[in-house]
């Protein structure tokens, strides 16, 4: 059955519209007013945020610091939300959790690229954090098996380290973090 979506002038598109839309299970983001729909996740996707979630928890707790998972609604200018594969908050700007979701720019976001959002997550999304002021952005490429981790440096993005196979992967944001970036690619995570 095919499902038509409410006519909106270009730009205009806010949180509110959501609860307009069917609820048939598809995820969306506003960026900037415009309506984009997210792909499903295929299991390379799922694999990698799994073994991420495994790599980043014991940082996370032992800071006392946030992760969350998509799909969590985060809200700043231009994203009216957007929902990061990963996003971290340290426990400094806790105040920015809220009920409907992140009321804020977290503190780290992570994208798993996939083949059909590969332009939104490395262009799209990119620029929008950037304005936003996420102060660490990592981009999972699985099909490339690569993690890159880009950090805010006077309003734009520098990369840290492009790592793949044996490479770190490290983090300013948290520091004591280092992996192999093909741990995040791994069938199982070693014990």
């Amino acid at each position: 059955m095919a499902v038509t979506l409410p006519t909106k002038a270009p730009g205009t598109w806010r949180y509110e519209d959501l609860f307009d839309l069917p609820d048939d299970g598809r995820r969306w983001e506003i960026i900037d007013g415009e309506l984009y729909e997210l792909p499903a996740a295929n299991l390379a996707h799922g694999n990698a945020v799994m073994n991420l979630i495994a790599l980043l928890l014991p940082a996370m707790a032992a800071l006392g610091g946030r992760i969350f998972t998509a799909p969590v609604d985060v809200f700043f200018p231009g994203a009216d939300p957007v929902q990061p594969d990963i996003l971290l908050v340290l426990p400094t700007r806790l105040g920015v959790l809220e009920e409907r979701g992140v009321e804020g720019p977290p503190d780290l976001a992570v994208e798993v690229v996939s083949p059909s959002n590969r332009r939104h997550d490395r262009v799209r999304k990119l620029d929008l954090y950037a304005r936003g002021g996420i102060r660490e952005y990592w981009l999972v490429d699985p099909e490339a098996a690569t993690v890159e981790v880009l950090t805010l440096i006077e309003g734009a993005y520098r990369r840290h380290v492009l790592a793949a196979g044996t490479d770190p992967v490290t983090s300013p944001l948290l520091p004591e973090l280092s992996f192999p970036a093909a741990v995040v690619f791994a069938a199982e995570l070693p014990r």
